[in-house]
């Protein structure tokens, strides 16, 4: 979600990004007709058609247990207004904290998050873990140019098979923090073991794999 306030954990989340401005909220008005996560091509439209800039930075968000920073653009219009015109997976957002930054450059790429556990539970860190291994697989090599059916007609087996485990993980681990579970909560998989000593033992060198 949007964060209410500018608190310390996003300082410490901004201070990691060294972004070259301080944050500030920006009013989400949709472009019609505009697609969820295609605010680069919809900014540069609209730079296009009306006129204005493009601004580069970071999108942030926030939970109860972590702060993240998403690459995003937003239109400054010919007035120095900034306005965000992408459309958002959660309804009813009507404004973002965002935060410039001027070393950024948009090279025709996908960039990861940039994710801050702030809370006490290690499945947080789990949860991180995981998602930036997501990023690595689906941006290895020429699969970073490939993008739905098209990434997935592309792989083999052994490739197929992690990026399930990977998601199926993702999963697991997103529904133990709904349902405020930790490490040594029973396993999702119902296997009867603790998620530490199942799905979560050696997570990290698991989805560390290069495939």
């Amino acid at each position: 979600m949007t964060p209410r306030k500018i608190s310390q954990n996003i300082k410490r989340l901004i201070n990691r990004l060294n972004a070259t401005h301080e944050p500030i909220f920006v009013k989400v008005i949709p472009e019609k007709g505009s697609q969820v996560k295609d605010c680069f091509m919809i900014v540069r439209e609209k730079v296009k058609n009306a006129g204005g800039r493009m601004i580069l930075g970071w999108q942030i968000w926030e939970t109860k247990y972590l702060v993240e920073a998403e690459f995003h653009a937003v239109w400054e219009n010919p007035n120095e207004e900034l306005i965000d015109l992408t459309p958002k997976e959660i309804t009813n957002i009507n404004k973002i904290l965002f935060v410039e930054d001027e070393n950024l450059v948009y090279e025709e790429k996908q960039v990861d998050n940039v994710r801050l556990n702030i809370s006490s539970n290690e499945l947080v860190d789990d949860l991180i873990s995981v998602s930036q291994a997501i990023f690595r697989f689906n941006n290895r090599g020429p699969r970073a140019e490939l993008y739905g059916a098209d990434l997935i007609a592309s792989l083999n087996e052994t490739e197929i098979n992690h990026i399930k485990y990977l998601q199926v993980l993702q999963e697991m681990i997103s529904s133990l923090l709904f349902l405020k579970g930790r490490r040594t909560s029973s396993c999702p998989c119902n296997s009867g073991k603790k998620f530490k000593e199942c799905h979560g033992k050696n997570l990290l060198p698991r989805v560390s794999k290069i495939v």
